[in-house]
């Protein structure tokens, strides 16, 4: 299966983030590039989870969101 194909599976986790935060400067392309390095990461951390469709969702979503947290947190730290 190829990377976009397993990408568009996850897609929505991103765009869903993307309501629930605000990251300042960020537009849809730097979510979408941040929400692939994320499922690059977690492909290569985890080989094969792109086969266990639940699993890959929980994983994804846990590593998103803590990643965009701490985004969060470092934007407000500077302010």
């Amino acid at each position: 299966m190829s990377f976009e194909r397993i990408y568009r599976k996850v897609q929505g986790i991103v765009h869903r983030a993307r309501k629930d935060y605000y990251i300042k400067l960020w537009d849809k392309s730097d979510w979408d590039q941040e929400g692939m390095l994320i499922l690059y990461q977690l492909l290569q951390a985890h080989p094969g989870i792109e086969k266990k469709k639940k699993k890959l969702y929980s994983y994804f979503k846990v590593k998103l969101r803590n990643y965009i947290k701490d985004k969060v947190r470092r934007q407000k730290r500077k302010k």
